[in-house]
Protein backbone atom coordinates (compact mmCIF):
# COMPACT_ATOMS: atom_id res chain seq x y z
CA UNK A 1 0.00 0.00 0.00
CA UNK A 2 1.42 3.52 -1.02
CA UNK A 3 1.11 5.96 1.83
CA UNK A 4 1.89 9.00 1.24
CA UNK A 5 3.76 11.34 3.73
CA UNK A 6 2.64 14.69 5.77
CA UNK A 7 4.79 16.55 2.48
CA UNK A 8 2.45 14.47 -0.34
CA UNK A 9 6.21 12.63 -1.22
CA UNK A 10 5.70 8.69 -1.54
CA UNK A 11 6.40 6.80 1.06
CA UNK A 12 10.00 5.17 0.78
CA UNK A 13 8.55 1.32 0.99
CA UNK A 14 6.11 1.88 -2.03
CA UNK A 15 8.68 3.71 -4.30
CA UNK A 16 11.52 0.83 -3.15
CA UNK A 17 8.79 -1.91 -4.43
CA UNK A 18 8.65 -0.07 -7.34
CA UNK A 19 12.27 0.12 -7.97
CA UNK A 20 12.45 -3.63 -6.82
CA UNK A 21 9.81 -4.27 -9.49
CA UNK A 22 11.88 -2.28 -12.35
CA UNK A 23 14.77 -4.79 -10.96
CA UNK A 24 12.61 -7.46 -11.85
CA UNK A 25 11.48 -6.94 -14.79
CA UNK A 26 15.81 -5.77 -16.04
CA UNK A 27 16.51 -9.27 -14.62
CA UNK A 28 13.97 -11.23 -15.96
CA UNK A 29 15.96 -11.31 -19.36
CA UNK A 30 18.60 -13.44 -18.20
CA UNK A 31 16.05 -15.75 -16.05
CA UNK A 32 14.06 -17.12 -18.68
CA UNK A 33 10.71 -14.20 -17.99
CA UNK A 34 10.08 -15.92 -14.14
CA UNK A 35 10.82 -12.51 -11.96
CA UNK A 36 8.82 -10.63 -14.81
CA UNK A 37 5.71 -12.63 -13.89
CA UNK A 38 6.25 -11.82 -10.04
CA UNK A 39 6.70 -8.48 -10.94
CA UNK A 40 3.29 -8.14 -13.15
CA UNK A 41 1.84 -9.97 -9.76
CA UNK A 42 3.52 -7.41 -7.29
CA UNK A 43 2.54 -4.19 -10.17
CA UNK A 44 -1.32 -5.81 -10.35
CA UNK A 45 -1.58 -6.04 -6.73
CA UNK A 46 -0.17 -2.56 -5.77
CA UNK A 47 -1.62 -0.43 -8.47
CA UNK A 48 -4.90 0.34 -7.05
CA UNK A 49 -3.83 1.56 -3.63
CA UNK A 50 -1.15 3.71 -5.05
CA UNK A 51 -0.42 7.45 -5.55
CA UNK A 52 -1.54 8.46 -8.77
CA UNK A 53 2.45 8.79 -9.59
CA UNK A 54 3.40 5.33 -8.49
CA UNK A 55 0.01 3.81 -10.25
CA UNK A 56 1.25 5.37 -13.31
CA UNK A 57 4.46 3.18 -12.83
CA UNK A 58 2.54 -0.04 -12.09
CA UNK A 59 0.26 0.32 -14.89
CA UNK A 60 4.22 0.45 -17.22
CA UNK A 61 5.68 -2.52 -15.54
CA UNK A 62 2.25 -4.51 -16.28
CA UNK A 63 2.84 -2.93 -19.67
CA UNK A 64 6.56 -4.23 -20.36
CA UNK A 65 5.52 -7.31 -19.24
CA UNK A 66 2.27 -7.54 -21.52
CA UNK A 67 4.58 -6.46 -24.58
CA UNK A 68 7.67 -8.88 -23.86
CA UNK A 69 4.69 -11.56 -23.32
CA UNK A 70 3.69 -10.75 -26.75
CA UNK A 71 6.94 -10.54 -27.76
CA UNK A 72 7.86 -13.73 -26.37
CA UNK A 73 4.83 -15.88 -27.52
CA UNK A 74 5.35 -14.56 -31.17
CA UNK A 75 9.49 -15.39 -31.47
CA UNK A 76 7.81 -19.00 -29.57
CA UNK A 77 5.30 -19.44 -32.52
CA UNK A 78 7.75 -18.68 -35.11
CA UNK A 79 10.40 -21.69 -33.99
CA UNK A 80 7.71 -23.73 -33.35
CA UNK A 81 6.60 -23.03 -37.28
CA UNK A 82 10.52 -23.48 -38.30
CA UNK A 83 10.79 -26.75 -36.40
CA UNK A 84 7.36 -28.59 -37.92
CA UNK A 85 8.92 -27.50 -41.17
CA UNK A 86 12.24 -29.22 -40.61
CA UNK A 87 10.70 -31.91 -39.02
CA UNK A 88 8.52 -32.37 -42.57
CA UNK A 89 11.83 -31.94 -44.97
CA UNK A 90 13.39 -34.54 -42.86
CA UNK A 91 10.49 -37.26 -42.94
CA UNK A 92 9.97 -36.01 -46.90
CA UNK A 93 13.39 -37.07 -47.31
CA UNK A 94 13.46 -40.03 -45.27
CA UNK A 95 13.52 -43.66 -46.87
CA UNK A 96 12.87 -47.19 -44.26
CA UNK A 97 14.29 -50.10 -45.61
CA UNK A 98 12.68 -52.29 -42.95
CA UNK A 99 10.88 -51.83 -40.30
CA UNK A 100 12.54 -53.95 -37.56
CA UNK A 101 15.54 -51.56 -36.47
CA UNK A 102 16.96 -48.55 -36.76
CA UNK A 103 19.84 -49.03 -38.53
CA UNK A 104 17.39 -48.96 -41.40
CA UNK A 105 16.25 -45.72 -41.67
CA UNK A 106 18.40 -43.23 -44.03
CA UNK A 107 18.01 -39.71 -44.46
CA UNK A 108 19.67 -37.89 -47.21
CA UNK A 109 20.43 -34.46 -46.11
CA UNK A 110 21.34 -33.43 -49.29
CA UNK A 111 17.92 -33.36 -49.84
CA UNK A 112 16.64 -30.99 -47.44
CA UNK A 113 15.89 -27.49 -48.75
CA UNK A 114 15.98 -24.36 -47.06
CA UNK A 115 12.99 -22.85 -48.47
CA UNK A 116 11.70 -18.96 -47.92
CA UNK A 117 9.39 -20.01 -45.77
CA UNK A 118 12.06 -21.84 -43.37
CA UNK A 119 14.17 -18.36 -43.30
CA UNK A 120 11.49 -16.40 -42.20
CA UNK A 121 10.31 -18.29 -39.80
CA UNK A 122 14.39 -18.17 -38.08
CA UNK A 123 14.36 -14.95 -38.87
CA UNK A 124 10.97 -14.02 -37.31
CA UNK A 125 12.44 -16.42 -34.16
CA UNK A 126 15.33 -14.00 -33.93
CA UNK A 127 13.93 -11.05 -34.17
CA UNK A 128 11.39 -11.30 -31.84
CA UNK A 129 13.44 -12.93 -29.54
CA UNK A 130 15.81 -9.62 -29.69
CA UNK A 131 13.24 -7.27 -29.88
CA UNK A 132 11.95 -8.77 -26.45
CA UNK A 133 15.18 -8.76 -24.70
CA UNK A 134 15.99 -5.15 -25.53
CA UNK A 135 12.45 -4.28 -24.66
CA UNK A 136 12.98 -5.85 -21.39
CA UNK A 137 16.24 -3.96 -21.08
CA UNK A 138 15.54 -0.43 -21.81
CA UNK A 139 11.97 0.01 -20.42
CA UNK A 140 12.77 -1.07 -16.97
CA UNK A 141 15.48 1.63 -17.57
CA UNK A 142 13.47 4.45 -18.93
CA UNK A 143 10.97 3.79 -15.84
CA UNK A 144 13.65 3.53 -12.80
CA UNK A 145 14.92 6.74 -14.26
CA UNK A 146 11.95 8.46 -14.26
CA UNK A 147 10.90 7.14 -10.54
CA UNK A 148 14.16 7.97 -9.36
CA UNK A 149 13.90 11.73 -10.53
CA UNK A 150 10.03 11.89 -9.09
CA UNK A 151 8.19 11.83 -12.41
CA UNK A 152 5.38 9.72 -13.27
CA UNK A 153 4.88 7.25 -16.59
CA UNK A 154 2.71 9.79 -18.30
CA UNK A 155 2.43 10.43 -21.70
CA UNK A 156 3.14 14.30 -21.43
CA UNK A 157 6.08 16.16 -21.63
CA UNK A 158 5.75 18.01 -18.66
CA UNK A 159 4.65 14.55 -16.34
Amino acid sequence: MAVQSVDGRISDSARSLAVINYALLFSSVFFAGVPAVIAAVIAYSQRDEATPQLASHHDFQIRIFWVAFGLALAAGVCFLGAMLNIVGEVYQVTSLDAWSSREQVHVNLADIAFDKTLVALIAGTGLFSALGGLWLMIAPAVGFIRLASGRSMGHSAGS
